[in-house]
């Protein structure tokens, strides 16, 4: 009877000692699985590397050292990045200004050595005008001023600069996003408002 009694006994301290090393090895398996961060690391890609982080992308900078060659009359200046996410994207900003004579445009390359960048300026005028200017591709090297002029604005808006300029990418190393400097300068008050970035060959003239 007694050896009866134990052998009954056994399966059940058999699975309570079993019971008792299943959380031990639970434990010891999720300890070896990496976490969240192992599994994704963050990497320190192309796009890193060639524009900035997007928050800094969208706001306005202080002018960049060295900054460009700008105009001793010029009392108002606004500095931006231009981050485009591919070669058709086009970034537009519209600026308008009062009591201005001119709206002066430059833009450098900002990261990666290399990136040629184009800036169009089409003012709305009675004698509209437009400037193209280019950067030369090394880091903070300026192109030289693309400049609109105020040729007594519009019926509607007399003595007034209402102009669209567009930034694209014209060639160089090609990684993506990429990124360059764009300051504005006038010798009047002006405000900017970019617009949504566009997929779209740049073809205005």
């Amino acid at each position: 009877m007694k050896r009866t009694r134990e052998r009954r006994r056994t399966p059940a301290r058999v699975l309570l000692v079993l019971a008792a090393l299943i959380p031990v090895a639970a434990h010891a398996q999720l300890s070896q699985e990496p976490t969240a961060r192992e599994q994704a690391p963050a990497q320190k890609g192309p796009e890193a590397a060639n524009a900035p982080p997007r928050a800094e992308a969208e706001a306005r900078l202080s002018i960049p050292t060295p900054g460009p060659p700008l105009d001793p009359k010029a009392t108002w200046k606004d500095a931006r990045f231009c981050t485009l996410g591919g070669p058709a994207e086009v970034q537009g900003y519209r600026i308008q200004c009062n009591n201005a004579s001119f709206l002066d445009s430059h833009i450098a390359d900002g990261f990666i050595p290399g990136d040629h960048w184009e800036l169009k300026s089409k003012n709305w005028d009675k004698a509209p005008n437009t400037a193209v200017t280019t950067s030369p591709g090394a880091n903070l090297q300026w192109s030289v001023a693309g400049r609109v002029y105020n040729y007594g604005g519009t019926l509607q808006h007399p003595n007034h600069i209402d102009t669209y300029v567009e930034c694209t990418y014209l060639h160089g190393v090609d990684v993506w996003g990429a990124a360059s400097y764009v300051v504005f300068s006038s010798n009047g008050t002006c405000t900017v408002t970019p617009d949504p970035k566009r997929s779209r060959i740049n073809r205005t003239p």
